[in-house]
């Protein structure tokens, strides 16, 4: 993949990079917490697992130094590729040698490490797409990048733990570790063109960072559109599990739907809005996903009043995951749109995770609401969230988000 060309032949890297970074997040967040809890760990402990995505939001404090520090000779982002996939899968690969419970504390350190490997791998690769992807082609690259997660979600939480019951522990990160280090032969094979030019010191990058909480239109899409339409997304996706719980449904149900399933469709979801995204243009994309959302929302009403038909609380579900991967994905795609190409990975990584830490507070409270109040009105707040997110996008639509975007021919 590299700059002037078009980017089909490197879609299946971008793919390969956007799952294998998710992997051992997932696996520490997911399938690590319940080998733990099988094995006697008690609740505080597994709490002290979610430090792995609090350092992922964190991202933005580091970006700069891989926006300033690269090689020019290898590749400016590339070059931080080529030590981070390994990095990744070396991580995994010491894991092999401690118990998950006897050597808690630096299984700890292990997931923290990763989380922050993972995070740089982030910005890196969000930069490589800013600065070598035109406009209307990012689209599909955005589709892949939400999709890419749900794959590596899967794979990492789901598939590793099957692995584990069945074989056990070193096998489990064996596996990981390979897929992890996969994309490095892919990276290898890469050309990424000449670097960012100019390139400025790191304390004018940190102050240039400031630009995207000052400057009117980055700064509207950062702190207004982004977290509002984020919020109410955030506030239904916190409710779902232990609504269906309460509701009387089984896990291995919850979890056919809500992962098995529901994963399935938000892929498709992410890959349909990335394809749309250049005929239709961001505003257009972010009312329909708001639409979708909407309405599978209020169709979860029902479950969280009382008994309800299944297959009508399993459709609405469904339906809220391919519009909140559809919505992710018109976000993702906008963040980049307002990245500046010689600061990209600090740019995005700036938007992103001031949307996340207000959806991730968004949806804290949330449960908190539905204690106190009920599932119903707590859902309702969440649709009022989702309504307020669209017409605040309708609102600043003119300076901020795009309509359609001109295609051209590379």
């Amino acid at each position: 993949m590299s700059g002037g060309e078009t980017p089909r032949a490197g879609y299946p890297l971008l793919a390969a990079l956007y799952t294998t970074q998710f992997l051992g997040t997932a696996f520490f967040g997911t399938a690590l917490a319940a080998i733990l809890r099988e094995r006697g760990a008690g609740l505080e402990e597994l709490g002290l697992l979610q430090a792995v995505w609090m350092l992922t939001a964190l991202r933005m404090l580091w970006a700069p130094l891989v926006d300033r520090f690269g090689s020019a000779r290898r590749g400016h982002y590339r070059s931080w590729l080529l030590i981070l996939q390994p990095a990744l899968a070396l991580t995994l690969l010491t894991l092999i040698a401690l118990d998950p419970v006897d050597d808690l504390g630096l299984v700890l350190f292990a997931a923290a490490a990763t989380g922050v490997l993972s995070a740089t791998q982030d910005i890196a690769v969000d930069a490589l797409v800013v600065r070598l992807l035109r406009a209307d082609q990012r689209g599909m690259a955005n589709g892949i990048q939400v999709a890419g997660g749900y794959v590596g979600s899967v794979v990492g939480g789901g598939v590793s733990l099957l692995v584990y019951a069945e074989f056990g522990w070193a096998p489990a990160l064996l596996t990981l570790a390979a897929l992890t280090a996969w994309p490095a032969f892919q990276v290898l094979r890469m050309s990424e063109g000449p670097g960012p030019a100019p390139r400025p010191g790191l304390r004018q990058r940190y102050a240039e960072l400031l630009v995207v909480f000052t400057e009117r239109d980055r700064a509207r899409w950062t702190l207004l559109v982004q977290p509002c339409f984020l919020a109410g997304i955030f506030a239904a996706y916190a409710l779902v599990g232990p609504m269906l719980v309460d509701a009387g449904w089984s896990l291995s149900s919850i979890g056919l739907v809500t992962s098995l399933l529901g994963d399935t469709v938000a892929i498709l979801g992410a890959l349909l809005a990335g394809a749309l995204l250049a005929r239709l243009g961001t505003r257009a994309c972010l009312i329909l996903s708001g639409l979708a959302l909407l309405v599978s929302v209020l169709a979860l009403l029902p479950p969280a009043s009382g008994p309800a038909w299944p297959p009508m609380t399993g459709a609405a579900i469904l339906l809220f995951k391919a519009a909140y991967a559809a919505a992710a994905t018109v976000v993702s795609a906008e963040t980049m749109r307002l990245s500046r190409p010689a600061t990209a990975g600090a740019d995005y990584s700036a938007m992103s995770s001031a949307g996340s830490v207000v959806a991730f507070g968004v949806g804290a409270v949330t449960l908190t609401v539905a204690a106190a109040v009920g599932y119903p009105i707590a859902l309702a707040g969440a649709a009022a969230l989702i309504g307020a997110g669209m017409l605040t996008c309708l609102l600043v639509a003119n300076s901020v988000v795009t309509g359609p975007r001109p295609r051209r021919t590379p």
